[in-house]
């Protein structure tokens, strides 16, 4: 267990390292990182993991950075994605987005809360318990994960499934305003589509319209969202038509096709089967040839690696019973002074890879709101970066000491 001086002098470090850490979240934010353009943000922090005097540092074939820090047989790994979704040119910036400009205790920029915050405090802290500390009885992984906004999970799943890493806990760095999260709502994508017969649209009454067939299934869509049940502590799920398409031999036909893409979350107990089979009462009910199907999802890394993944993120949460809960508590006390309820993500993280799919107890930690990430508005009060940092530094002692 570590004891008191320990911790006053972890504490004492990260005082002391505070201009390093507002200057390393500056650099990180003035590197634009969108999804697919990760490598000069990757070669950044692995030059800074070598700088920290990480044990090793290298790059995963999907692109994801990976350091590691000691080699005792508890496995904990603290994950960041280190892209961002792209700006706009219409949104409203405060200060220009790859500035990192830092005003009145705060700093401001896209990635300044989702989330190169925990990067910063993630790098920092794997620094200062190298430093510190000789004999370490554990091992911790440092993952800065690429695509994550493309596709929630798979850059750990990866890593877990093909690089052959298997922690023991995760830590997700997605924001929590300083409170402990324990889980999330699951997601998923599904399309429909509907089929016609095209006639000339003069003579329309000898097609059969796809469009028309798929608009009484979307009323019914519309009501199936309003009546998901509510199931505690996640809420209930959801159901959005985000898109819908439609294709015709011309724009003076019938159209033959209609598709609809359908943004699903899932509260606990939906599963991809129990969504699908809803909508599959649906048009059974309304005697609808329709063809109901998950979305699949391919993409390309950075480094030229191709992949396809099933547009399913189930449903997690660690129970609050579990000793990872139990020392992420206690860290925040030690960390912050209180320890409120521990709470859930609204959006989705890796963690569908890592709880969802994998069964490996997570949680997250990390300063920002969530409800700033993917806007503007972005920005982080740096006083509790400091305070992330130093949960980043405890836990793994806490976890170890039982």
């Amino acid at each position: 267990m570590i004891e008191h001086k320990q911790i006053e002098n972890i504490f004492n470090r990260i005082d002391e390292e505070r201009p390093v850490l507002f200057r390393l979240l500056q650099d990180l934010i003035r590197l634009r990182s969108y999804s697919g353009e990760e490598k000069n943000i990757v070669e950044f922090i692995i030059r800074k993991m070598i700088e920290q005097q990480f044990d090793e540092a290298f790059i995963d074939k999907f692109g994801s950075v990976v350091g590691r820090v000691g080699n005792g047989p508890l496995k904990i790994l603290y994950d960041a994605h280190v892209d961002t979704v792209v700006v706009t040119q219409d949104e409203d910036w405060l200060y220009p987005p790859f500035e990192g400009k830092i005003s009145g205790g705060r700093i401001y920029g896209r990635g300044a809360v989702d989330e190169k915050p925990a990067m910063a405090g993630f790098l920092i802290a794997g620094g200062i318990i190298r430093n510190l500390f000789k004999d370490l009885p554990f091992t911790l992984y440092v993952v800065g994960s690429v695509m994550e906004e493309d596709c929630d999970g798979y850059p750990l799943l990866h890593l877990i499934d093909t690089e052959g890493i298997h922690p023991d806990h995760v830590v997700l760095g997605e924001p929590t305003d300083l409170c402990l999260y324990r889980g999330q709502r699951g997601r998923m994508e599904i399309d429909i589509a509907t089929r016609g017969i095209s006639a000339h649209g003069a003579h329309n009454q000898l097609g059969v319209n796809a469009i028309y067939k798929m608009i009484p299934l979307i009323g019914e869509i519309e009501k199936l969202d309003l009546n998901l049940p509510v199931i505690p502590p996640l809420g209930k799920g959801s159901l959005t038509v985000s898109k819908i398409s439609s294709q015709a031999p011309s724009m003076c036909s019938v159209a033959d096709h209609c598709r609809i893409h359908i943004d699903r979350r899932l509260t606990l107990g939906e599963t991809k089967e129990s969504a699908q089979a809803e909508l599959q009462s649906i048009t059974r009910r309304l005697r609808l040839d329709a063809d109901i199907q998950v979305s699949v999802y391919e993409g390309k890394s950075w480094t030229g690696y191709t992949f396809s993944q099933e547009a399913y993120f189930p449903t997690w949460m660690t129970e609050e019973r579990h000793p990872l809960i139990r020392a992420g508590m206690e860290a925040v006390k030690l960390c912050a002074g209180n320890a409120e309820q521990s709470g859930f993500w609204q959006f989705s993280t890796n963690g569908v890879a890592t709880a969802g799919r994998l069964g490996i107890p997570t949680i997250g930690f990390a300063p920002g709101r969530e409800e700033l990430a993917h806007t503007s508005k972005e920005e982080l009060l740096l006083d509790d970066l400091v305070t992330a940092t130093r949960f980043y530094c405890l836990l793994p002692f806490l976890l170890a000491g039982g």
